[in-house]
C-alpha cells in the first residue's frame, strides 16, 4: 500500500540524512522504525508526509507512493486529503485551544460523514478527551496531550498513521498504554508507521520492523526476527539473543554489509 523506494534526503547542501531507503507497508500493517538518535527516523516520516521543506530538507532521489499515487510530488495538505496523517514528536497540541477545538482542526480535511465517525472513535479510544472537551489543551498532562495529538490525527480517519516517538518522556505505565493504543488503532483498520526509541514496546506491537543507522537501512524483517537478532538485542534491548542454532527463528534481512556497533 505505502511504498518508500530508494529515498534519499538532504538538509541544505551538506547534510545527507537518508541514503536510498526502501521498504513497504502493507494494508493494515504496523511497521516499526528503530534506530538511535540521528539515524534519520523523523526525517523518514517527514519525507513520507511531504513536510521536509518546513525543516529545510529535500528529497533528492527516490519516490513515496500510496496505492500507486506519488506522494513526494504533492503538498502536505493534498497528502492529508489522501488520508495519510503524521503525529509529530513532542505532543504539539494547540495549547490555548480547547480539546474540542484541537479535534475539530484535525478533522477539517475530512468528509463530514468520516469526521463524525472518527470523532466517536477518538472518544472511544480516549474517554478523557470527551470528559475534558472544554478544557484548554495546554492544561492537560503530558500523557493526555499525547492522546490528544493522536486523536487529532485520527479525526481524518487515516488510512495510514505516522507516529513519531509517541512514548517520548512518558512514565512506564503510560508507555504501555501507548502500545495498547497503537494496537487498538491498527485493529480499526489503520496502517501505522511507528518511529520509536522504546524498541521493546515497538517490536511488541508491530508486525514488521526496519532499523536505520546513519540514514541507511541496516536491518529488515518481522518483529519476531528482529527481537531475536543479536544486533537488536545488544543495541536496543539491553541484552543478547541466546538461541540454539537449530531452534533459531529466521534471521532478519541484513541490508548493510556490516553492522557498525
Amino acid at each position: 500500500m505505502l511504498t518508500i523506494e530508494n529515498v534519499s534526503v538532504r538538509y541544505g547542501r551538506a547534510v545527507q540524512a537518508l541514503h536510498d531507503v526502501s521498504f513497504e507497508v502493507a494494508d493494515g500493517e504496523v511497521v516499526a522504525v528503530l534506530g538511535s538518535n540521528g539515524a534519520g527516523k523523523s526525517t523518514l516520516l517527514r519525507a513520507i508526509s511531504a513536510t521536509l521543506a518546513l525543516h529545510g530538507g529535500t528529497v533528492t532521489s527516490g519516490s513515496v507512493t500510496l496505492d500507486g499515487t506519488r506522494l513526494d510530488t504533492l503538498d502536505p495538505a493534498a497528502i492529508v486529503r489522501r488520508r495519510l496523517m503524521q503525529v509529530p514528536e513532542g505532543r504539539q497540541v494547540f495549547g490555548r485551544m480547547t480539546v474540542e477545538e484541537n479535534l475539530r482542526v484535525g478533522g477539517l480535511a475530512a468528509e463530514p460523514r468520516r469526521r463524525e465517525g472518527a470523532k466517536a472513535r477518538v472518544h472511544e479510544l480516549f474517554p478523557v478527551l470527551a470528559d475534558r472537551s472544554a478544557q484548554p489543551a495546554g492544561l492537560l498532562s503530558g500523557g493526555e496531550q499525547q492522546m490528544l495529538a493522536i486523536g487529532r490525527a485520527l479525526m481524518c480517519d487515516p488510512q495510514v498513521l505516522l507516529l513519531d516517538e509517541p512514548s517520548l518522556g512518558l512514565a512506564p505505565q503510560l508507555i504501555q498504554r501507548i502500545g495498547q493504543i497503537v494496537t487498538e488503532i491498527n485493529a480499526g483498520g489503520t496502517a501505522v508507521v511507528l518511529v520509536e526509541q522504546n524498541a521493546a514496546m515497538a517490536l511488541k506491537v508491530s508486525h514488521r520492523a526496519v532499523v536505520l543507522e546513519v540514514g541507511r537501512l541496516a536491518l529488515s524483517g518481522s518483529s519476531t526476527e528482529l527481537a531475536a537478532s543479536e544486533d537488536v538485542q545488544r543495541l536496543y534491548l539491553g541484552g543478547h539473543a541466546d538461541h540454539a542454532e537449530d531452534d533459531a527463528p529466521a534471521r532478519p534481512r541484513r541490508i548493510l554489509s556490516a553492522w557498525k556497533g
